[in-house]
């Protein structure tokens, strides 16, 4: 009930940026979510996308340095204390959260956050317990067997 997210190690420009986004344009990818940690000497960039084996081809192939995690991908009520409530679920859960990051969503009143989660189990029972919508990854791709499509 997890997504694959894709951590890539790019150079602090725009010009970094701008040939990484071109190796996807290039490969008709679709990026879902995307976060940037800046660091002195490079940037990590943390990506979501609607095909994650022809990505993971596609930028090993441009010489890309990359690793994979599993992320909860979590449809969240778009109101006031919606993040909150997933927070206070986790908490009650003993869960602890790594990071986290917003990611935009074709459905209407619903917001999306990636969260790396020390013990997935736990959060994914602690969501299901208050009907929180859990992402997966055939709903990024909208294929057959996706429950919504992102």
């Amino acid at each position: 009930m997890s997504v694959k997210q894709i951590s890539v190690f790019l150079e602090t420009t725009t010009d970094g940026l701008m040939q990484f986004s071109k190796v996807l344009q290039e490969n008709n990818i679709d990026i879902r979510a995307f976060s940037i940690a800046e660091a002195p000497d490079f940037s990590i960039a943390r990506v979501i996308v609607n095909d994650f084996e022809s990505t993971k081809d596609a930028l090993g192939k441009a010489g890309y340095v990359t690793s994979v995690a599993t992320v909860l991908a979590v449809g969240i009520p778009d109101r006031a204390g919606g993040l909150y409530e997933v927070l206070n679920s986790f908490t009650d859960a003993g869960v602890n959260v790594k990071y986290t990051y917003a990611f935009t969503s074709r459905e209407t009143g619903m917001a999306c956050r990636a969260f790396r989660v020390d013990d997935e189990a736990k959060a994914i029972a602690a969501l299901q317990t208050k009907e929180f919508l859990i992402i997966n990854q055939e709903d990024l791709q909208c294929g057959e067997g996706a429950e919504i499509c992102l």
